[in-house]
């Protein structure tokens, strides 16, 4: 056998020089900068997705698009401009795709987003890597190193656990096998729900008895002798675990209302607000979680005339009895009004006027805003709207007319309450749906209203003359532009979130006054009386800042929670209760001598109703 012949990969004969010296060829490499340019333009989407001066939808945008773009430019360059050998063109992305699949049948539910905005492009560039180190080599060992090393990618994914993002929409990452924060509680027996008669509970003029207080405008108007956290603190009272939710309180003569996730449990409680311990609670066999904001209800109890009206995140309207808890009425809103489920659950919490108790269905044909009777649970009126909204029916009076405005896609809308006609609407310059925050009243003839989701505030001022409204509108300003985080009026004010930084503006002309303060996406409560406000930060810290219009003034803080924070914190009396997705604690503001109410006869919360088939003692510690 001759030992000539030639070889598999012949070796390129040297070309002779112009000077008659052979000059070696150099091997055809793959082209692997585009690449490079692709994975940037990724990583600048994410930068611009965790950017909380931008929109949140258009953030929400990047995120989700960015993967998506990036991966077809990534094709593209794969298959036309790489100059890699045809089988690692034709199966690099598909041996990937194998990979992602796997992972995808192994990790936890929640995992799913987090492997398309941060698998695919940790594991494109662990593919281009691959293909980098082994851009010398043959298409087998070139194509085993890219999808390997992509693999690796994958294969992280099965231990994670995802239980939401932040307000920037920073993942809150944790390991698959680390405890949840969702708890079980329990009542000790013949407590719960009991059939024996109780006294009804009586709304007090210091009660916190719906979202965001009485006029659902995150104001105490009685005094709480808070003045500087730097000298007096507040005092911790107790502390309990809770279930995830983004649902407030609300209080009514010494007990505490709000819902949470337990399990596949949707959960109504009924704390005693002196000692945290659970008195009633109610429950229905639902469970609601989305990518952003993790599980459980979003909206807040309403308490009215002795009951208690919920909405669940799945759309579930219930009615009970505020004293045990009982159900009196409710109705299933996606079974029997095709509403629609939000992308972030129902959110808007009920509101009573008169005799309706009002919440957003957004079901077909003319149920949007619906309205019950608050007795007997019959349906009053609906009136057409459609679409999502996380957003609550606001109550005010104007001219003498009581009416409710609510955040509808054509503009703003007042509705008589007891019969749903439309009074008026005006659709603001650069109005944005779905509706997210609280207009807010600021003198009797004027409004302050959201323009949607980080776009802006706007001065409406309303006039009724000869049986006609009109509406002009007074200024429009981008100096306060909130996001899912309502803000508060105080002395010509308004002081709330421009996105993730606190700002204060004009209400005369909307002009900026400051800038500052890094809270996160928190909440506040204005202590109207003391002057000062509460901001609850995103990050669980309470801060105390004094109402002023020419700068921040800090006047101390405390951590309540080291977990993210949405929820509205309120005041009832003197005590401050607090809550997020994990815990909930209360806090003596002030000596209760130091408290002055609006009235003489509310100087301290009232004590939790008992009789004599309920024992003081009754509840069993969280």
């Amino acid at each position: 056998m001759s030992n000539n012949s030639a070889p598999l990969n012949p070796t390129p004969s040297p070309e002779p020089a112009g000077d008659g010296d052979p000059r070696p060829v150099s091997p055809r490499l793959p082209r692997l900068w585009p690449a490079l340019v692709i994975l940037g333009l990724m990583v600048v989407f994410l930068i611009l997705t965790i950017t909380p001066s931008i929109n949140n939808q258009v953030r929400f945008g990047f995120m989700m698009g960015g993967p998506f773009l990036g991966l077809l430019l990534y094709l593209i360059w794969l298959l036309a401009f790489s100059r890699l050998p045809w089988p690692v063109r034709l199966l690099a992305i598909p041996l990937t795709a194998v990979g992602a699949v796997a992972a995808g049948l192994l990790m936890h539910s929640s995992m799913g987003v987090p492997l398309w905005i941060y698998g695919v492009p940790l594991a494109l560039a662990a593919l281009t890597y691959g293909l980098y180190r082994a851009q010398r080599q043959s298409w087998k060992p070139m194509l085993g190193s890219a999808v390997g090393l992509a693999s690796l990618v994958w294969a992280l994914l099965p231990f994670g656990r995802l239980e939401g993002f932040s307000g920037d929409y920073t993942p809150e990452l944790r390991w698959r096998w680390a405890p949840m924060a969702e708890v079980q509680r329990t009542v000790a027996a013949g407590e719960s729900n009991p059939a024996a008669p109780q006294a009804t509970l009586t709304l007090g003029p210091t009660d916190w008895p719906r979202f965001r207080g009485a006029g659902l405008d995150s104001r105490v108007t009685w005094k709480t002798g808070t003045t500087d956290w730097t000298q007096a603190p507040p005092r911790e009272l107790w502390r309990s675990k809770v279930g995830p939710a983004w649902s407030s309180f609300a209080s009514v003569a010494g007990r505490l209302f709000t819902q949470e996730q337990q399990g596949d449990h949707e959960v109504v409680c009924c704390l005693d607000a002196a000692t945290g311990r659970l008195i009633w609670q109610s429950q229905i066999d639902t469970r609601f979680s989305d990518v952003v904001a993790g599980p459980g209800p979003r909206s807040t109890p309403t308490f009215d005339d002795g009951r208690l009206f919920t909405l669940g995140a799945r759309a579930m309207l219930i009615a009970h009895d505020a004293a045990t808890g009982a159900e009196l009425w409710r109705h299933d809103l996606m079974q029997e009004l095709d509403a629609q489920l939000p992308v972030w659950g129902f959110s808007g919490s009920p509101i009573v006027v008169g005799d309706a108790v009002m919440v957003y269905a957004g079901g077909r044909g003319d149920h949007g805003l619906c309205a019950w009777d608050k007795q007997t649970g019959k349906l009053l009126w609906s009136r057409a709207q459609q679409g999502m909204n996380f957003s609550t029916a606001q109550p005010v009076t104007m001219d003498g007319v009581i009416q409710v405005l609510f955040a509808a896609p054509e503009g703003l809308e007042s509705l008589d309450p007891a019969t749903g006609t439309l009074l008026w609407s005006h659709k603001p310059t650069d109005w944005h749906v779905p509706g997210k925050c609280q207009p807010q009243q600021i003198a009797p003839d004027s409004l302050v209203v959201p323009l949607g989701d980080g776009v802006g505030l706007a001065r409406l001022d309303v006039t009724h003359k000869d049986g006609a409204w009109q509406v002009t509108e007074r200024w429009i300003s981008k100096a306060l532009k909130p996001s899912f985080n309502d803000f508060v009026f105080h002395q010509g004010f308004l002081y709330g979130f421009d996105q993730n930084i606190l700002a204060c503006i004009s209400a005369e002309d909307g002009k900026k006054r400051w800038k500052n303060g890094r809270f996160g996406f928190g909440q506040m409560l204005l202590l109207e009386a003391d002057n000062r406000i509460i901001v609850a930060s995103e990050g669980g810290d309470l801060v105390l800042l004094e109402t002023n219009p020419d700068r921040l003034v800090e006047l101390g803080r405390v951590t309540a929670s080291p977990e993210k924070t949405w929820n509205h914190s309120i005041v009832a009396g003197n005590l401050l209760f607090f809550r997020n997705g994990a815990e909930a604690v209360a806090y003596q503001l002030a000596p209760a001598s130091t408290a002055v109410a609006a009235t003489t006869d509310a100087e301290t919360p009232a004590a939790p109703v008992t009789t004599q088939d309920e024992s003081p003692d009754a509840g069993a510690t969280p």
